[in-house]
């Protein structure tokens, strides 16, 4: 650790410290590790512990699960087994998975790496199933033969665990390697990744950060079990784990046009270009929330004023994260928590005046426009959406557009638990529009539509991550 004197950007470190602090308290986070790198300067931060109920702190080598950062990942290894010519990322992966069975049988026979990548396949984001063994990720794949099809593969921006979990299996199929072994000995061991891992039987050798439900009334923060809940999502996040120095080291990869910190090439140049190649437009863009404007292969590109921004956002039971990179400014920054709640606050915090403080950008701001804008066609949007678990009712009354999205459970079929969001509709101009959330003041929930039928109804929507289709 540097001394706290000493500066980075604007602010000492003590500064920085202070910062990250107070990002952790407000956002409800038990535990935090942030990592910063500019240049050929690096400096990292903790807050908290890592475990609660034993009173363990949170150090800077602590392993913590970052969810669906895994996603740039399995990107990395499938686009370096594309340049092997182990794949084709236009190629059908039926082509490598002749047994898959989707839903829909064009898709089925369609889809591609590309596609899957880009989170433009289509597929709906699918179940969350407790698997595990060497099987579990093919168990996995083997059972979506159900998913619905939101949208054609390469018409629209839908975010996809379940594909992103075709994409690894198709790595697995063709090396006959276990991803996890691949993923080991192709991106974390070149990289230098000390204290990254994504089975459990490894844990005991590291020191581990759990899950938390933050404190609150007066009562402690409360340890989240099981650590985790299936292996057989593991291309799309539900078991890697790793410290924010680690993570950062791997964003660095992508400013360093392919080579790690260590010196190391991981990926080649026409690789890391290949990833960061805009594909996939978004229809509403979230920095916060880790959405950008466009969805490369892997990670999804942001504008923060002039600045281009790459990068993913995780979520997972025990463990929350961000990666972000500033290949102008040769910068990266990683950060993950362990209360999975503390995700969007501690965000926001560290996207404002931490980031203006060390990279002097900040990122933008969603907010309803001033006056208020007049939505065209209201009719366009009235009508029920679903996916995986979600079910989502749009009414009009006169110009006005309220929003309803009810969760139906993720086990028993035609199960409905109740309201999760409710409230008004807020132009943003065109198919865009932000839920007015009365116990959230100051923003609310961004959702998009898209598509249109041959009545001009919208097909699609999109909360900002997850696509939904009509089914009125």
């Amino acid at each position: 650790m540097a001394a706290d004197t000493e500066k980075l950007g604007s602010a000492t470190m003590a500064e920085l410290q202070g910062m990250v602090d107070a990002a952790a308290r407000a956002s409800g986070a038990v535990g935090a590790q942030v990592s910063v790198i500019v240049g050929d300067r690096r400096s990292d931060f903790v807050y908290g512990s890592a475990n609660a109920e034993l009173n363990i702190p949170m150090t800077v080598d602590t392993v913590t699960q970052v969810g669906s950062v895994t996603k740039v990942f399995n990107a990395a290894l499938i686009v370096a087994l594309a340049e092997e010519g182990k794949v084709g990322l236009d190629v059908p992966v039926v082509k490598y998975i002749p047994d898959l069975k989707l839903a829909d049988e064009r898709a089925q026979n369609t889809v591609t790496l590309r596609q899957l990548l880009s989170m433009s396949s289509g597929l709906d984001n699918g179940p969350y199933k407790p698997l595990k063994g060497l099987n579990a990720l093919a168990e996995y794949v083997s059972g979506l033969r159900d998913i619905p099809q939101v949208f054609p593969p390469g018409t629209g921006y839908g975010y996809s665990n379940a594909g992103i979990c075709v994409a690894g299996y198709v790595a697995q199929k063709v090396t006959g390697e276990a991803w996890d072994t691949l993923i080991r000995e192709r991106i974390f061991e070149p990289a230098g990744l000390q204290h990254a891992i994504t089975l459990a039987e490894d844990l005991p050798y590291f020191r581990v950060s759990v899950g938390h439900l933050p404190a609150q009334n007066g009562k402690a923060a409360t340890v989240l079990r099981p650590w985790y809940i299936s292996q057989g999502m593991g291309p799309a996040g539900s078991t890697l784990a790793m410290s924010a120095h680690d993570l950062a080291s791997f964003g660095q990869i992508f400013v360093n046009g392919g080579k790690a910190g260590n010196g190391t090439r991981v990926l080649s140049e026409t690789a890391v270009k290949t990833m960061m190649t805009p594909t996939t437009d978004v229809p509403i863009a979230v920095p916060v929330w880790g959405v950008g404007d466009k969805w490369g292969l892997g990670p999804n590109m942001s504008k923060w004023g002039d600045k281009v921004v790459w990068g993913h956002a995780g979520g997972n039971r025990s463990g929350v994260s961000q990666l972000l990179w500033l290949p102008e400014r040769h910068a990266v920054l990683a950060f993950v928590l362990n209360a999975p709640g503390a995700l969007d606050g501690f965000s926001t915090r560290m996207f404002g005046g931490f980031s203006q403080a060390v990279f002097g950008v900040s990122g933008p701001k969603l907010s309803p426009p001033d006056p208020p804008l007049h939505v065209a066609e209201p009719k366009r949007f009235v009508g029920t959406y679903v996916r995986y678990g979600m079910r989502y009712e749009i009414t009009a009354e006169a110009d006005r557009l309220h929003y309803k999205q009810i969760n139906l459970g993720l086990g028993t079929p035609g199960e409905v638990l109740g309201v999760l969001i409710e409230g008004d509709l807020i132009s943003l101009g065109g198919d865009r529009f932000m839920v007015k959330i009365p116990a959230v003041p100051d923003g609310g929930l961004p959702l998009a539509f898209f598509g249109r039928d041959s009545a001009g109804r919208a097909l699609n929507l999109v909360d900002p991550m997850f696509a939904a289709r009509r089914v009125d």
